[in-house]
């Protein structure tokens, strides 16, 4: 057998696509599988921008393009972003890419070199600590697991986090998998400070667009003037739009570092899709009424869910405040029913329920599961009708 990287030996699966493999072979056996670990909506993806799909198909755009987007995307991202962001981005500062978690890769594969730290929020997205550790980089932990609020996203745990060797910063806002948003003001705060530092920050901020509090999105371009070339802005269509499957993402940063990344792209991908471009031109610049009723049946779910929960009772948790995830803490019930961890108790729910939940340690959290509600409110109750039995039950 040919013998394996170094680095490639080092990585770990990812522990929330392996859930969807199981799922899938459950499905097989003939199981109804009600899945609360899907990190994806349960809507398609909106007619209108099918549409454009189809239409590209149609009229043949379908070679290659340039590497870093077609001009009429990065007009429809640019003119997105400004009216949303009141940040006038230069098509030159961005980078479409093949889904934004690919975007992030080869953003740290330009920045970062062998020993380099980057401090990443804990708990984290499960991808981060991997991306850094491929680079050569050391993940650092900004803990947020003690936080009061509980999770709260605050400058001070990524600041107490820097040292000599740090080469970035991680912010994922709202945060998959807790549903956290850092404040303006926090974020302005870490964002000057790493600023005089010369340290890049990255806001990873796929989730921008499921928010259900009334303030507007903190603009992570706009908060420290001076600093915007030491911010990098993280985007997917993914999420918002329902096109998970379409793999298209986008990065905001400097004009330099969008040179190098599209190096990197020149060698790896060529290009993002030519027609999920075209279908993402339709998503930003169309009607948004799409997008309006899906963060509003999140928010009737999440508010559901959160009743139900406490009504269970022993379950820590924070209302989130985006994205489509309830991150709890399920530490009572281990103990309860005498597992010795988080793995455990998952495993249990799946093999005695048919319910699909995330371990918390594959978040850095033990204890914790991840409870997506990107699902049916007809799954949602059968669902927790089922967890409700299964935790108060002592055997």
């Amino acid at each position: 057998m040919v013998e394996l990287s170094a680095r490639v030996k080092t990585m770990t699966s990812s522990p929330t696509l392996k859930l969807v493999q199981i799922k899938k072979q459950l499905q097989a056996q003939g199981k109804v599988i009600l899945d609360f670990g899907a990190g994806e909506p349960d809507f398609p993806t909106p007619e209108n921008i099918k549409n454009a799909g189809v239409e590209a198909i149609q009229k043949d755009f379908t070679k290659y393009t340039p590497t870093s987007g077609i001009a009429e995307l990065k007009k429809a991202i640019r003119t997105a972003y400004l009216a949303e962001q009141d940040y006038e981005a230069k098509d030159a500062q961005i980078v479409v890419s093949p889904g934004s978690k690919y975007g992030l890769f080869i953003l740290l594969q330009a920045v970062i070199d062998p020993g380099d730290e980057v401090i990443v929020p804990l708990p984290y997205w499960v991808s981060y600590p991997e991306m850094v550790k491929f680079c050569g980089g050391a993940v650092v932990f900004a803990d947020h697991l003690k936080a009061q609020p509980a999770f709260e996203l605050t400058a001070a745990s990524f600041i107490s986090r820097c040292t000599p060797r740090t080469k970035a910063v991680i912010v994922n806002s709202p945060s998959n998998p807790t549903g956290m948003v850092m404040k303006g003001e926090e974020l302005a705060e870490l964002i000057a400070f790493f600023h005089k530092k010369n340290i890049l920050v990255i806001v990873d901020d796929c989730y921008r667009k499921i928010m259900y509090g009334a303030g507007k999105y903190p603009p992570p371009l706009k908060l420290v003037p001076a600093a915007h070339e030491h911010v990098a802005v993280v985007s997917s269509l993914s999420k918002t739009y329902a096109m998970t499957g379409w793999r298209l993402g986008y990065t905001i940063v400097s004009e330099a570092l969008a040179a190098a990344m599209t190096k990197v792209q020149e060698h790896s991908t060529s290009n993002p899709c030519s027609i999920s471009q075209k279908a993402a031109v339709e998503a930003l610049a169309g009607d948004q009424g799409a997008v309006l009723a899906m963060v509003e049946e999140y928010r009737r779910r999440r508010d559901y869910f959160a009743k139900r929960v406490d009504e269970i009772g022993r379950i820590a948790y924070a209302l989130p405040d985006g994205a489509f995830y309830f991150f709890a803490d399920f530490s009572h019930y281990i103990r309860r029913k005498k597992f010795q961890d988080d793995n455990q108790l998952a495993m249990d729910i799946l093999e005695k329920l048919n319910i699909i939940l995330v371990p918390g340690s594959a978040f850095g959290a033990p204890d914790h599961l991840r409870i997506s509600y990107a699902t049916s409110m007809q799954d949602i109750r059968a669902g927790l009708d089922k967890l409700e039995a299964y935790l108060r039950h002592d055997g």
